[in-house]
């Protein structure tokens, strides 16, 4: 199924985020008929869309993510100036609205809720902070690229990509720690300020993770357990890998290389290396497929895909 929407130019979006932890509902947000953007809820079986009734201000709704269980959504609220209020909580019903971060003179973006439903990961800008919801209570993990972390309930919980200076630039770092303001285990380390590593991402069920290595002008997507061994994926340039939620495959963005091809007037819609596709790859690398493709017909010059593991948007 290709669920299709109208993209929303008021927040951006990370899809997967937007679906339920029971996978049947999807929220996303849109224009309510009076030029602001409000959430919407979609039941992925049926199709029927339900609003997200908060309130009658003239604030754009943005970013929902889910809690853990399904009842709560966590979101971000813009002015028609762009101005940030911050992240705010309420229940899927749309009651229980509250404000858990106030705004501040520039973007908020909302990431993810921990697994105990305690905290809601965010950045204003730059960063990676956290919110108690309970008590408005806030952390910040200092030297962590924003968002790029992954979340589960056994210890250690959280893997993340850190950073720390060197002469010459940054070098990056993966690590794993129980708490935001835990003691980092340091799992990998680049060899230099020109290695990058990032998207680290554990494989459900287990004590393997994914993560992306980019070195000497070479790409790969690897899987590595917390034990140091190690498989590097057959793919190459697997573009937003994630895991599929039993951990036995793996969806990323790919791209062909294909002939011009013309639209209305003339214009050329595609032509070279485009991320045009999802594919599913097994997690020992094996039996890669195609799930879904763009067309010449599906858009005007400059359309993408782009993918979290299980939506995707073009634009």
């Amino acid at each position: 199924m290709v669920l299709r929407y109208p993209r929303d130019g008021v927040a951006e979006a990370w899809p997967t985020r937007y679906v339920s932890p029971d996978g049947r509902r999807y929220a996303f947000q849109i224009d309510r008929g009076d030029g602001t953007h409000r959430i919407v809820i979609a039941d992925l079986k049926s199709g029927a869309l339900t609003w997200l009734r908060t309130d009658d201000s003239k604030m754009h709704d943005g970013q929902p993510v889910w809690d853990p269980t399904g009842a709560r959504i966590a979101f971000n609220r813009v002015e028609g100036n762009g101005m940030s209020f911050g992240v705010w909580v309420v229940n899927a019903d749309g009651t229980g609205l509250k404000q858990a971060v106030s705004g501040a003179n520039a973007p908020t973006y909302i990431y993810h809720w921990t697994p105990d439903g305690r905290w809601v990961a965010f950045s204003q800008n730059v960063g990676y902070h956290f919110v108690e919801v309970a008590t408005g209570s806030r952390l910040a993990m200092d030297n962590v690229v924003s968002g790029d972390a992954s979340w589960r309930n056994n210890s250690p919980r959280l893997i993340a990509r850190g950073w720390e200076s060197a002469a010459g630039g940054d070098l990056q770092y993966i690590f794993t720690t129980d708490a935001p303001a835990g003691q980092r285990t340091v799992l990998l380390r680049a060899s230099s300020t020109s290695e990058s590593l990032g998207n680290p991402r554990w494989r459900p069920g287990t004590d393997e993770y994914l993560y992306g290595r980019y070195a000497g002008g070479i790409a790969q997507t690897l899987v590595r357990s917390l034990s140091g061994s190690e498989r590097a994926l057959p793919s190459q340039e697997m573009g937003s890998p994630a895991w599929s939620p039993d951990g036995s495959s793996i969806a990323y963005i790919g791209g062909v290389e294909r002939t011009p091809s013309y639209g209305p007037g003339g214009a050329v819609v595609n032509v070279g290396f485009r991320s045009t596709q999802i594919r599913l790859v097994g997690a020992d690398g094996t039996g890669d497929r195609l799930l879904y493709e763009l067309t010449a017909s599906d858009g005007p010059a400059g359309w993408c895909v782009c993918n979290d593991g299980l939506t995707i948007r073009h634009y």
